[in-house]
């Protein structure tokens, strides 16, 4: 055979080759749980939670904030979760709110991963309400209801929320695969509990906690944020306003024709903090009574309204991000993956735009988590 007709049928093989490798690839992407579940997640798929050596992740890319760039010189954490069947979301009061920022901050100087601190604030939330107690089942006592005769340490000791959260904290690292197994199932190793399927219900609540305490940059999430359920039904929520749900929703869908009233904002002539204002708008108040919105999701983290992480809210929710700006974001979720947000395309002015272009788009906020549209001290007349 000539030599170029060798090699024009070496050419033609491989080229033949190329074409089947590249079905299977793309076979492969379009038809695995792992694709679909990408496809789900906006095609970014969730990070490991980390070894638990370090609580920190790289510092994020730059953001944009209600049209303006802001870069952080603090650390982004992500606070993970994986919630587990129904969450309780509980009121806690300012003792409690105290005790599980203990049991977070010592995971902190330990350099765990934020996991850790979850676990273990769910594992008191549990087993004892959050509350130090001098006494329990048996001799149990303390956050953890820790027992002086298995070898916890003395009464003193495990009444000290700083050594109970350590000695937990000791027997939690020993635990195989604690940073990615069930949380209940990681409790009961570090607890041995006669009711172990009871740590679960706390996870949304603790995360919610822990990243409060973590700091402004710190958020729970078990997705980005990007996607969810496309139909779900009208919001039905436990709080009053002048406007039900479905109409905070008609005001904000109309607010796109017309300027951003400066009344909105916290301070005249400046955007900055005109997202949470909007959205007290949109339910029919002049202000939101919060500072910021990070201040309004603390409110609402402490009162039992904030759902950390989760990725399906109802129509009429208030999504929440973090920024690189210490007041943070929220915007209203409309239905059909939609959100109402001010100056995301163009300053001034509120816009329609699926809830990926807040994750993905120019500003690339983190996401927190949605609440019930509860605004504590709000006050006046919407002009929207």
């Amino acid at each position: 055979m000539p030599v170029l007709q060798r090699i024009a049928v070496l050419g033609a093989a491989m080229l033949l080759a190329l074409v089947m490798l590249i079905g299977l690839a793309l076979q492969a992407v379009f038809s695995s749980p792992e694709s679909v579940a990408n496809a789900q997640t906006c095609e970014v798929p969730l990070k490991p939670f980390g070894d638990g050596t370090d609580g920190t992740g790289p510092q994020g890319p730059e953001v944009k904030f209600d049209g303006e760039a802001r870069i952080s010189s603090t650390t982004r954490v992500t606070v993970p979760l994986r919630p587990e069947g129904p969450q309780e979301q509980p009121k806690w009061s300012t003792s409690r709110e105290r005790n599980a920022a203990v049991i977070t901050n010592v995971a902190r100087t330990r350099h765990l991963n934020p996991r850790a601190a979850v676990i273990a604030v769910a594992t008191s939330m549990q087993e004892s309400t959050l509350d130090n107690l001098n006494g329990g089942d048996r001799d149990s006592a303390g956050l953890f209801q820790q027992r002086p005769s298995q070898g916890w340490g003395t009464l003193a000791q495990v009444t000290d929320p700083i050594y109970a959260a350590n000695t937990f904290y000791n027997h939690l690292v020993k635990v195989a695969n604690w940073q990615t197994d069930p949380l209940t199932q990681v409790a009961q190793k570090v607890q041995a509990s006669g009711h172990p399927e009871k740590y679960a219900k706390w996870e949304s609540s603790a995360g919610a906690l822990v990243a409060k305490t973590w700091g402004t940059e710190a958020v729970t999430s078990t997705t980005d944020g990007c996607t969810g359920d496309m139909d779900a039904p009208a919001g039905k929520f436990n709080v009053k306003n002048p406007r039900a749900p479905a109409q905070a929703i008609q005001a904000a869908r109309k607010a796109p024709n017309i300027p951003l009233p400066l009344q909105t904002c916290n301070s005249v002539g400046t955007w900055r903090r005109c997202c949470d204002n909007f959205v007290a708008q949109a339910y029919g108040y002049g202000s939101s009574g919060s500072a910021t919105a990070n201040a309004h999701w603390d409110r609402l983290v402490s009162a039992g309204l904030a759902h950390a992480g989760s990725n399906t809210p109802p129509p009429g929710a208030l999504l929440f991000y973090a920024t690189n700006d210490p007041a943070g974001h929220v915007a209203l979720y409309l239905g059909n993956d939609l959100v109402a947000s001010n100056d995301i395309k163009r300053s001034g002015y509120i816009d329609i735009v699926p809830r990926k272009e807040l994750t993905h788009g120019a500003w690339r906020l983190r996401y927190r988590g949605w609440t019930e549209p509860s605004f504590p001290s709000a006050g006046g007349k919407s002009s929207i």
